[in-house]
């Protein structure tokens, strides 16, 4: 039987999956609940989401406009093509904010930051900010193989973010480092 992998090469999951994990994310300003793969991947998204909420803008609100992991889907526009959400590597952030096709949801200074931060995660992560064709401002996906991510989550573990969210998580912490 043939695995179905997604756009960036992880395999796809089931609702089931014990590979997916409702990540709590205890942000200064609320705590979010987004389910995305489990261990590395999903850290360094949990981690990015945690920065984006605290320094961006809230993810928070009474609008459930944020996700991760999602059903089996091809990639909107594409015939055959996975999205990065079955496999629980991608989310959606304040989409009601940053729609789907629409460029320039974001002040400069915020584009400016979200650039700046994705080097922190040396490649790991990209951003639909950056997409050539088709704008998707709100998505944010791991774009390395998983030792990549395994390698840098294990750096930004130890970080007060990576604390507080390994903390909020303590299953995790043994799955990032097996």
């Amino acid at each position: 039987m043939t695995t179905l992998l997604s756009q960036n090469e992880f395999p796809a999951l089931a609702s089931d999956s014990p590979l997916l994990h409702t990540w709590v994310i205890p942000a200064k300003n609320g705590t979010i609940r987004i389910r995305l793969r489990n261990g590395s991947a999903g850290f360094l998204l949990a981690h990015f989401i945690m920065w984006f909420a605290e320094t961006i803008q809230p993810v928070i609100g009474g609008t459930l406009d944020d996700w991760g992991w999602s059903a089996m889907r091809a990639i909107r526009g594409t015939i055959g093509t996975v999205s990065n959400h079955c496999s629980g590597t991608a989310v959606d952030l304040n989409a009601q904010q940053h729609p789907l096709g629409k460029r320039g949801t974001f002040r400069a200074w915020q584009y400016a930051k979200i650039r700046a931060r994705l080097l922190l995660y040396a490649g790991c992560i990209r951003s639909g900010i950056d997409y050539q064709n088709r704008a998707d401002e709100m998505h944010h996906e791991i774009n390395r193989p998983l030792d990549a991510c395994e390698r840098r989550a294990r750096r930004l573990a130890s970080s007060p973010r990576g604390k507080r969210i390994l903390h909020a998580n303590p299953g995790q912490r043994a799955v990032i480092f097996s």
